[in-house]
């Protein structure tokens, strides 16, 4: 294993099991709560599969969202605590949304979302954040990329919905080097939509004992596909980004997105520091 960021000598792959979806004449459903004790609930059968998962660092410079569909840079954010959601408004917004429209090569970039993840259970139930996601999935289909565009932009999503749009994720630390349930990418160029299977997300907008469920949307987990190529970045800092696409209406060749999923390295240390991480959601626009 890497002794930090910056040694891209060490361990060039490592094999770690992922929970594929194994496809049933049931539609799956993933659900989301935010109770503090509990793990993410992913009904619909799934079968680990042992895969060879690449350290992506020495490639770094040279990965595209167009291409790869996931891309890796440094930045320094001004945040001094990403659970303050004042600052995710007022400062990491705006940081994201123009790092997101230089590495994507576009004209506009609008936040969405931020989701907080961590292993401890504590911060889960201080902070709202939820539990890693370990199942390769990708986070929208065409049906619901564009209900979230209407739910973002109302009145005005007619419009942006004329022209090309994608969506991209950030990921980062939000502490020190991850040590634990990192996340694992796969290049687009290995992706079959032939091995997606589109599975229903329940979200709770009330948390229990009363839980109510928002509109379900659609997302595409993935069953498993031999061909599958999967990269990762170990020991991320709170000072890289991790920038990966859900969902392009381009269907020219250009990669519409990287499934990616959490999952137990078998690096980790024997007493890790908590995963403690902030993934955001960004529309991307191009004139």
């Amino acid at each position: 294993m890497t002794d930090g960021a910056d040694d891209v000598s060490g361990v060039h792959e490592i094999m770690a099991a992922l929970n594929y979806l194994v496809d049933t004449s049931e539609t799956p459903v993933f659900r989301q709560t935010t109770t503090a004790t509990d793990i993410v609930s992913v009904a619909g059968a799934r079968k680990p599969r042992t895969v060879t998962i690449r350290n992506a660092r020495p490639l770094a410079a040279d990965l595209s969202l167009d291409i790869e569909g996931f891309a890796f840079t440094e930045q320094v954010t001004k945040v001094a605590d990403f659970n303050d959601d004042a600052q995710l408004a007022s400062v990491y917004t705006p940081e994201i949304e123009e790092l997101v429209a230089t590495v994507a090569g576009a004209s506009e970039a609008v936040v969405f979302d931020h989701t907080r993840r961590s292993t401890e259970a504590s911060h889960r139930e201080e902070y709202g954040s939820r539990d890693p996601v370990p199942a390769p999935h990708s986070d929208y289909d065409d049906s619901s990329a564009r209900q979230r565009m209407r739910d973002k932009f109302g009145d005005g999503a007619d419009e942006r919905l004329r022209g090309r749009f994608a969506i991209v994720n950030v990921w980062r630390s939000m502490s020190g080097p991850i040590e634990q349930w990192p996340l694992t990418v796969c290049d687009s160029r290995t992706i079959d939509d032939d091995f997606l299977i589109s599975t229903r997300r329940e979200a709770p907008i009330r948390p229990e004992p009363s839980f109510e469920y928002a509109r379900p949307s659609a997302t595409r987990h993935a069953a498993y596909d031999a061909r599958h190529r999967w990269y990762y970045f170990p020991r991320m800092t709170r000072d890289e980004v991790l920038l990966f696409k859900n969902y392009d209406t381009l269907t020219d060749g250009t990669a519409r997105f990287s499934l990616h999923s959490a999952f137990e390295d078998p690096e980790t240390p024997a007493d890790p520091a908590p995963r403690e991480t902030i993934e955001t959601r960004a529309f991307v626009f191009y004139d």
